[in-house]
């Protein structure tokens, strides 16, 4: 008979419960075939397989699976219930369903050198994972893991960090992953590499290169490992070869790409009451792709891939050029607002154009091409002049001191409150003194309209009329993650580490309430929408959980692409702690004190780091910088290089 220690022992290494010092995970279910477990440590088991049949099978309880697969690239292959299995290899995931944040439930990632074959039904044994390996480790995880689909973990430790980090974990697992269908669903559609859709559960089934692949690749850059980068590049290409297969030659990119390989270049609506229309998007999804281009090659540093394709990326830039006018007024129509008709020169839609000629210039100087580069930041300097004239020229109304948001073809301003048109222009420095101040003003005493919930287009919905609103009703006056992320990059820039804390904890809430399957658009019962319900639109949708992951890593723990360093670190942290992320584009850790900074390297070979900690330190006196037996006077923007394993440390003074 066993002592009682020894069963103890025995419970616990298959199907008990591990505790650590901070999670507690359970063991995996005993395998259906292998034999030979071995505990490696209190979350990690080796199994191995009988030597005759090579193979390793694990019955799970109804959940959501993942395998990789590299054999063409880096790709990931989700599966439930609703879909069917997957075969790839290397890796695999099971994650129990319906899980709460605070689930005692343990995913578990399966890695093997051999195929994974995994496939769940309605049952109550719902998910196989079936390997074909000699062994194969299996590590536990939260029910929703902290860590990327490559299972490297980022960890949060500051005030509120659990929620926050919850959050992240739970946006990226029940959405961002489980949108990219290339492999599975779209494996047998027309043209299937980038194809990532925006829900997953309503009737819009396609991938829109307008507007939302824009968020989808910011949340994506911004997770950091090889695989979503992989992802961006596919994405990125798709649109490429859309611009240039136009069947008008103006190198647009489509507003959707249909599962039957349809087009929609371009798509008109009307306005609710029949007197006017616009075209969706006309240039929306070339000025986004400029922009996705300079953060994926500033995270890769692909010069090879930004060569060979950058006549095409030129190509797309002429998209934008050939609607400005010869006062460098840019005739966008509607940019982000599909149901808003903005039937002219919108505000937002030059200022973000002016920004993407910028970015593009920049890879141009990369490349040696300087005729180029000089002739887009021409470009970004004739839009930015218009923008800040006076009206009727430009898109500045001295009588109100703010911006409008659009100047319809009939020559009429038309303004709202028009959050983003106001702060891109001050954030991008296109505004002058004056006007600055006059939109800071502005800004301050709209504050509650604004941030009502992350974040509300402008400060009067309510009075947009018939003519302004489109057929499908006031779909777009409330809050939506594309406004937010610009907001977000305001509050950043504006180095306010306390309003952004308060948004991400906004949306966090929010998302946890909805066990983490978000909304398209948050009216908040508000003004149009007063229906019981925080929200209006698609289910299952794409845009906060990928904005959510933008903001929170790249405005937030502050890391940022950059042309001249391998990560820019510039923190907006509220409050004093430490992050560790050791994701492939960071493998970094850092611990933000009162008195100090200290920065560690955890790659494996040297690492370069450029340092703003302007944000966290913003009435320090002088700063000394120590990295191994060397000291000296601390700059913000210093780049520093440090060894495998090396750290640095701030000191304030």
């Amino acid at each position: 008979m066993k002592s009682l220690p020894t069963l103890l022992a025995s419970l616990l290494l298959l199907g008990g419960i591990v505790s650590g010092a901070a999670t507690t995970y359970k063991a995996p279910p005993k395998p259906s075939r292998g034999k030979d477990v071995t505990k490696v440590n209190d979350r990690t088991w080796k199994i191995n397989s009988d030597a005759r049949e090579h193979r390793i099978d694990f019955h799970l309880t109804n959940g959501t699976v993942f395998v990789l697969d590299s054999t063409n690239g880096s790709y990931v292959l989700p599966a439930d219930p609703s879909t069917e299995g997957v075969k790839g290899s290397g890796r695999a995931w099971w994650l129990p369903a319906n899980a709460s944040s605070d689930s005692q439930e343990s995913s578990y990632m399966f890695t093997a050198n051999g195929p994974i074959t995994a496939r769940c039904e309605n049952t109550t044994w719902a998910c196989n994972i079936e390997i074909s390996s000699s062994s194969a480790m299996v590590t536990a995880h939260r029910a929703r893991p902290h860590a990327d689909v490559r299972g490297d973990e980022f960890t949060f430790d500051f005030d509120g960090s659990d929620d926050l980090a919850d959050a992240l974990a739970g946006l990226y697992w029940t959405s961002m992953l489980p949108m990219v269908v290339e492999h599975t669903r779209a494996k047998d559609y027309p043209i299937s590499e980038g194809f990532v859709i925006s829900t997953l559960a309503s009737q819009y089934s396609g991938t829109y290169p307008d507007v939302d692949h824009e968020f989808q690749i910011k949340g994506r850059v911004a997770i950091g490992s090889d695989l979503d980068l992989s992802v961006v590049q596919r994405m990125i290409e798709l649109e490429l070869k859309l611009a240039r297969e136009d069947f008008c030659g103006l190198w647009r990119t489509p507003c959707a790409l249909q599962p039957d390989g349809a087009r929609e270049y371009n798509v008109r609506r009307n306005s609710e009451d029949g007197k006017t229309n616009a075209v969706m998007f006309l240039v929306s999804g070339n000025v986004e792709m400029l922009q996705s281009i300079w953060l994926y090659v500033a995270r890769t540093k692909d010069m090879d891939w930004l060569a060979k394709n950058i006549d095409d990326i030129e190509m797309s830039a002429w998209g934008i050029e050939e609607y400005i006018d010869t006062e460098g007024r840019l005739w966008s129509d509607v940019y982000y607002e599909d149901q808003v008709m903005k039937d002219g020169r919108e505000t937002m839609s030059a200022a973000l154009a002016a920004n993407s000629f910028g970015l593009l210039a920049e890879l141009e100087t990369l490349l040696g091409r300087s005729n180029k580069a000089k002739h887009y930041l021409e470009l970004k300097s004739q839009l930015s002049k218009a923008i800040s004239e006076p009206l009727p020229k430009g898109y500045w109304d001295p009588s109100v001191g703010r911006y409008i948001d659009w100047v319809d073809r009939n020559g009429w301003a038309h303004d709202h409150i028009h959050l983003l048109a106001n702060i891109l222009p001050v954030m991008f420095g296109m505004a002058s003194d004056n006007q600055t101040t006059s939109v800071m003003d502005m800004i301050e005493a709209e504050m509650d309209e604004f941030q009502r919930f992350p974040t509300f287009l402008s400060a009067r919905i309510q009075d947009y009329n018939s003519t302004e609103i489109g057929d499908g009703g006031p779909y777009d006056l409330c809050a939506a993650g594309r406004y937010w992320c610009w907001d977000a990059a305001f509050w950043s820039w504006r180095k306010n580490r306390g309003m952004l804390r308060q948004q991400l904890k906004a949306v966090a809430d929010m998302a946890r309430s909805e066990d983490y399957i978000m909304g398209e658009r948050y009216d908040m019962d508000h003004v149009y929408y007063v229906d019981g319900s925080p929200w209006h639109g698609a289910a299952h949708y794409y845009e906060y959980p990928c904005v959510y992951t933008w903001v929170m890593m790249h405005d937030y723990i502050g890391v940022q692409p950059s042309l001249k360093a391998d990560v820019l670190l510039a923190p907006r942290l509220a409050d004093t702690g430490t992050v560790t992320l050791k994701q492939s584009a960071y493998e970094l850790s850092y611990k933000y004190g009162k008195n100090g900074f200290e920065l560690h390297n955890l790659a494996k070979s040297e690492r370069s780091f450029q340092l703003d900690l302007s944000a966290l330190y913003q009435k320090a006196g002088p700063m000394t910088i120590t990295t191994g037996r060397t000291s000296g006077a601390f700059k913000d923007g210093s780049i520093v290089k440090l060894g495998a394993g090396a750290s640095l440390k701030i000191d304030i003074q």
